[in-house]
């Protein structure tokens, strides 16, 4: 199986790896777990270009942005980026005027992760909400912090 993981759990993943698993926040707990667990079997594990991006600038905005970047370095080492295509891009603009005919929104960072995870036949790891607007069976979705 192949996952892709938004931005709010590669950011749990970094966290987690980097702290004494007694003061691991539940999600953090229960995602890192999770990672860990599926790390031993023949599933892959992915991020997409655009978390790159949202984990850069939160960054940026951190007085600690130095060591931030090191953890990205580090943890793009384990789990490797999946391109952002033109055939991502095109199933990005149907989906985002589908989902806008419904009066619904999915921010364009978001639905674009979704994109990709559609596209490579991955299931989307999330944990945002907006995503049960997309058209059903778009993909498949798990929440690794709960």
């Amino acid at each position: 199986m192949l996952y892709l993981l938004d931005t709010n759990h590669c950011s749990y993943i970094m966290n987690a790896a980097r702290k004494n698993p007694a003061y691991h926040k539940p999600h953090e707990a229960n995602t890192f777990g999770k990672y860990q667990s599926i790390k031993t079997t023949t599933d892959q594990i992915f991020m997409c270009e655009v978390s790159l991006s949202e984990l850069f600038a939160g960054a940026e905005k951190s007085p600690h942005s130095a060591s931030i970047y090191t953890r990205i370095a580090d943890f793009r080492k384990v789990v490797p980026c999946l391109d952002v295509i033109t055939d991502c891009w095109e199933l990005h603009g149907k989906v985002k005027w589908a989902v806008k005919k419904t009066g619904k929104n999915v921010e364009d960072f978001d639905l674009m992760i979704a994109c990709v995870a559609k596209h490579y036949g991955c299931t989307l790891v999330t944990n945002d909400g907006d995503m049960k607007y997309l058209p059903s069976s778009f993909v498949t979705i798990e929440n690794w912090s709960v």
